[in-house]
C-alpha cells in the first residue's frame, strides 16, 4: 500500500513539472516576439541600427604574410631554394597520371609541407619543367639535369611462404 502511494505522487509529480515546462516553453515564445515595457524602444533601436552597418572584408593583398610565413612550418619559414633557382629534386613524388583523348596531366606532391600541383607538359614547378608525361612516368628537365619521376604502387606484396615456388591453381574436377 505504501509503495503505490508514493509510485501515485511520483507520477503526480511528473506531470506537474511536464506541464510548468510546456508552459516555460510556450511564455519564452510570446514574450520573444512581444517586446514590451521599457525595454520595447531599446530593442527598435538595436534593430534600426544594424542595416546601418556594413562589413567589408580587408584587400586580399592585406593577407600576403600568410603566405610568407607557412603556418604549418616549424619555424614559419619559407621552404629554402638552391642557388641556381631550382628546386629539390628529392622533394617532388609522383602522386598520379591523367591522360585523357585532349590532355596530359602529372599530380605530383611537393615541398613542406607537400601540396598537390597538377600540371601539364610544359610547365614548371620549382624550377624544373614538364617536358614528357606517359602513363607510368614523368620527365622532368632544368638547364642541366634530366629526371624521371616513376609512380610508385602502393598495393601491399603479397607475402609468399618459404620454400613455396609459383603459386600453382588447383586442378579442376
Amino acid at each position: 500500500m505504501h509503495s503505490r502511494l508514493l509510485i501515485a505522487l511520483l507520477a503526480i509529480l511528473c506531470v506537474v513539472l511536464a506541464g510548468v515546462g510546456v508552459a516555460e516553453l510556450a511564455g519564452s515564445d510570446a514574450t520573444a516576439s512581444k517586446p514590451s515595457g521599457p525595454t520595447a524602444p531599446a530593442a527598435s533601436k538595436v534593430e534600426a541600427a544594424a542595416p546601418n552597418a556594413s562589413f567589408a572584408l580587408p584587400a586580399l593583398g592585406r593577407f600576403g604574410a600568410v603566405s610568407e610565413r607557412p603556418l604549418f612550418s616549424p619555424n614559419r619559414r619559407p621552404p629554402a631554394r638552391s642557388a641556381d633557382g631550382s628546386g629539390n629534386w628529392s622533394s617532388f613524388s609522383l602522386a598520379g597520371i591523367i591522360v585523357t583523348p585532349q590532355s596530359r596531366e602529372a599530380l605530383v606532391s611537393h615541398g613542406k609541407p607537400p601540396t598537390i600541383a597538377h600540371l601539364a607538359e610544359g610547365q614548371t614547378i620549382e624550377g624544373w619543367t614538364v617536358s614528357a608525361i606517359y602513363p607510368d612516368h614523368v620527365v622532368f628537365t632544368d638547364a642541366i639535369n634530366q629526371h624521371e619521376l616513376r609512380l610508385v604502387d602502393k598495393t601491399p606484396p603479397q607475402p609468399q611462404q618459404p620454400g613455396a615456388g609459383p603459386a600453382r591453381r588447383p586442378a579442376p574436377y
